[in-house]
């Protein structure tokens, strides 16, 4: 019996991008998003797995800190994506997607720029 499931890295952006036809890319400005449509990153999509956790188990210390503010309230700076599809690749804001996902919100403000395909 396995103890612990295999944790998934992210979708990289660099891979997903080719299997659509992307013609353009529109600014789309500052909008909440689904959390759970956030599948991956950019550039980092080999640090974190799904649930945007380190893949490492290296202690962060800025994500505790994120957490905490979160629970507590207060606001923190929408994270960058873009949209491709109907998900979300992230650009900045990895430690604030990880926070969303542990602390179970749905929604997250994100400024968006949407892959026209």
């Amino acid at each position: 019996m396995w103890l612990f499931k295999r944790r998934k890295p992210l979708r990289s952006f660099e891979d997903e991008r080719p299997k659509q036809t992307a013609v353009n890319m529109r600014y789309v400005g500052i909008a909440p998003i689904e959390v759970d449509k956030i599948v991956g990153s950019v550039d980092r999509y080999e640090d974190f797995d799904t649930d945007f956790r380190w893949l490492s188990g290296r202690p962060d210390e800025r994500s505790k800190k994120l957490e905490e503010a979160m629970e507590r309230g207060e606001i923190v700076p929408p994270i960058e994506v873009y949209e491709m599809g109907e998900q979300y690749y992230v650009l900045d804001g990895h430690h604030r997607v990880g926070a969303a996902k542990k602390l179970g919100q749905d929604f997250l403000d994100a400024n968006v720029t949407r892959i026209v395909i």
